[in-house]
């Protein structure tokens, strides 16, 4: 089978995610259950055991991480599970571009919202103040997937 074919699951599932926290500002359970099934057949076919049992480790890496950021209020739950699911799709020597690409879209996200609340709360003539918000970190992390997987 054609490896390049196999990576279209992923994406699916990583615009699904992405779209999913735009609008409902939360990443099922079942979102990242399907993610970890997609991503760990993708990389057992592609990369064989060796490469699975390596995107495994990734996985509970970044799953540990992602836990004790949410612990401190970082990141969502669901954002944690979410990007651990994507990242069986990487062997743990892909995990640092997986890493890289989800940060640089997670900044240009947080950049866009902000000016976009500038304007509009300047439009409104409403006084600027604190900018308070929550982010679909979903997106970050689906496109960080879709970027790495296209690399």
């Amino acid at each position: 089978m054609n490896a390049e074919l196999l990576v279209w699951p992923i994406i699916a599932c990583a615009l699904l995610g992405a779209a999913i926290d735009l609008k409902e500002q939360r990443l099922p359970n079942w979102l990242s259950l399907l993610s970890a099934i997609v991503a760990g057949t993708h990389t057992a076919l592609v990369n064989g055991v060796d490469g699975l049992i390596s995107a495994l480790l990734h996985c509970g890496l970044a799953l540990v991480v992602g836990m004790g950021l949410f612990r401190i209020g970082f990141v969502g739950g669901g954002d944690a599970k979410f990007y651990a699911a994507l990242a069986i799709a990487f062997p743990i020597g892909v995990a640092l571009p997986f890493l890289g690409w989800t940060s640089l879209v997670g900044l240009l996200l947080v950049l866009a919202m902000i000016t976009f609340r500038i304007i509009r709360k300047t439009a409104m003539g409403h006084e600027i103040g604190v900018l308070k918000f929550s982010v679909p970190y979903g997106i970050a992390i689906g496109g960080g997937a879709i970027i790495t997987l296209l690399r």
